[in-house]
């Protein structure tokens, strides 16, 4: 489009077309369809070239990152990749940037939204470019009808150069020539107002294309967001596809250079199989276990290196949880080198726990801070700048080769998998593997009182974890009673969660009202809001302390009926 957007959503209909031609024609024949009037305005020749890491970091975060030159034009985009809509509608992000000049080594250095997205994924990963598109555009605008007639009021004829230009045509003694592309859309904006939508006919080739494949496409891309504009353009549009009987597109061109180049990225990689059954042993099931959160942990990390939404760190945070689970449970029937693995896993966690925790406190704190005034806008202005440090620590240390070791190494020994001795049955081995865990849960169950300190709650929590995380491979195997124990263990976590958020939350008020550095009337603040997440804690355990949940684990139906279908499976 014309303007230039750093960050906005685009919303665009694409449509296959065999013969651009017919459909130039269609609009010069119908100037005015639907309300708006249909404006020539220039022919463009545009060179995209597109690029991800070598490990698809940008594909994994949802994105193409993509650079076009349009004549001495220059800019990066970030696309989201989004799959179109009935119709053919396409709504996605696009964040964009103009570089002063092309190639990997400018993006690099780009110092605008696009360049500040590119060093968070791409870390100290270089980029390589994927494969080229060029494409012949010719552009036509719509615009209102009643922003129409002021033109025609007040100028005389729109024409168009010998190359193709726009040129505009005054009725007294400015001549064509006199008046180029650039005047006209400076004239477009004093008396017609902004454009509503871009049509652009599209003749695209890309680069490694031995068999001749060529696109030909209609862009229909909507200026303004506003909902008027939106129905406006929309109604254009099904006019159009009715008219010529339009299909829309089923892949990008994106997708479509992806496939010319013989390229296959994935959103994870695939270490083999993950999946789990009776028939398996032990070791099998253990490295399907450690294949499936291992291929969710990479999969979320390209979202945490952008830092835009918190359940990606959330997200990968608890794969690192399972697969630490997983290592410790199967220890006796994984490789030695697991404990190593364990060790990793625990210090990059670490760095992870630490700005997931300052998330879940700022998100508690902005209804406080909603009601608070300047008082709460102080401390949730002095965590984040805690947030700040804490997530720059976990980029370093994503970006270390401690990390860069690990992953490769542990996706060697994923891929490889148990071999060559044996290991014993799953059925016979998982019965003491889950009845070691339940016995460390219900001797918690059974020491828990109204006088036990809010840290043998969270104990509790954590020990319960530890079995769901034992039993959820295997509720295929065990069936609907192994899935009612990790319902009721998910109850149970979910409780002790929010006492612990609160616990944690109280400390930290304190922490920061004792720091020295807040004026006494926010220290003051501090301390009440910590003395009423105290309180509220110690509701949550009085509460579960008469749950149905917490009877349940002192040995209730649900574990008695998961452990009559343990011992049949074993015995069968």
């Amino acid at each position: 489009m014309r303007n230039w957007i750093p960050d906005h959503q685009e919303i665009e209909w694409q449509f296959d077309a065999t013969d651009l031609e017919s459909v130039e024609r269609w609009l010069e024949e119908n100037p005015s369809v639907s309300g708006l009037a249909v404006y020539p305005v220039e022919t463009r020749d545009l060179a995209d070239t597109y690029y991800d890491t070598e490990d698809w970091r940008f594909y994994r975060a949802g994105y193409a990152l993509r650079v076009r030159r349009d004549g001495k034009n220059i800019e990066a985009t970030m696309k989201a990749l989004a799959l179109p809509e009935d119709g053919g509608l396409k709504k996605r992000r696009e964040i964009s940037e103009p570089l002063r000049s092309g190639g990997a080594r400018a993006l690099a250095t780009a110092r605008g939204p696009v360049g500040d997205r590119l060093r968070l994924l791409a870390g100290n990963q270089d980029l390589r470019p994927l494969f080229e598109i060029r494409t012949h555009r010719k552009v036509f605008e719509l615009r209102s009808e009643d922003q129409a007639d002021s033109l025609d009021a007040s100028a005389g004829e729109v024409v168009v150069g010998p190359e193709g230009d726009i040129r505009y045509k005054e009725e007294n003694s400015v001549s064509a020539e006199e008046v180029t592309v650039d005047a006209l859309g400076g004239i477009h904006e004093r008396e017609m107002g902004h454009v509503l939508a871009e049509v652009a006919l599209d003749e695209s080739e890309f680069s490694g294309d031995d068999e001749g494949a060529r696109l030909s496409r209609i862009e229909v891309e909507v200026a303004d967001e506003g909902a008027g504009s939106y129905d406006g353009v929309a109604g254009f549009v099904g006019h159009l596809q009715s008219s010529l009987e339009l299909r829309p597109t089923g892949t990008s061109k994106f997708e479509t250079g992806l496939c010319v180049a013989g390229l296959q990225p994935a959103v994870a990689p695939h270490f083999g199989s993950n999946e789990i059954d009776a028939s398996m042993s032990a070791g099998e099931v253990a490295f399907a276990i450690l294949r499936r959160h291992f291929a969710k942990m990479l999969a979320h990390e390209p979202g945490v290196r952008l830092g835009e939404d918190p359940e990606e760190l959330h997200d990968m945070r608890v794969a690192t949880r399972r697969l630490r689970a997983a290592l410790k449970l199967y220890k006796e029937v994984l490789p030695k080198r697991a404990e190593h693995y364990e060790r990793d896993l625990r210090h990059f966690a670490c760095s992870l726990g630490e700005v997931r925790d300052l998330d879940v406190q700022l998100e508690r704190l902005a209804a406080e801070a909603s009601g608070g005034g300047e008082v709460m806008e102080d401390v949730v202005a002095a965590l984040e700048e805690q947030r700040v440090e804490m997530r720059r620590r976990m980029l370093e240390a994503l970006d270390s080769s401690r990390y860069e070791r690990f992953v490769a190494s542990f996706s060697g020994t994923v891929r490889r998998g148990r071999r060559p001795a044996p290991t014993g049955p799953i059925l016979e081995v998982a019965p003491g593997l889950v009845r070691r865990r339940y016995k460390k849960v219900r001797k918690d169950v059974k020491s828990l009182t109204g006088d036990s300190p809010p840290e043998d709650f969270h104990d509790l929590r954590k020990k319960g974890k530890h079995l769901r995380y034992a039993l959820e491979p295997l509720r295929g195997i065990y069936g609907k009673p192994a899935e009612r124990v990790v319902e009721l263990l998910k109850s149970v976590q979910d409780d002790l969660g929010d006492n612990q958020d609160l616990i944690v939350a109280a400390g930290l008020m304190r922490e920061l009202g004792l720091a020295g550095d807040l004026p006494p009337r926010v220290s003051f603040s501090l301390g009440a809001i910590a003395e009423r997440y105290a309180r509220e804690a110690a509701q949550i355990r009085a509460r579960f302390l008469g749950s149905k949940e917490l009877r349940a684990l002192e040995g209730g139906k649900p574990w008695k009926k998961l452990w009559k279908a343990v011992e049949k499976k074993a015995g069968g």
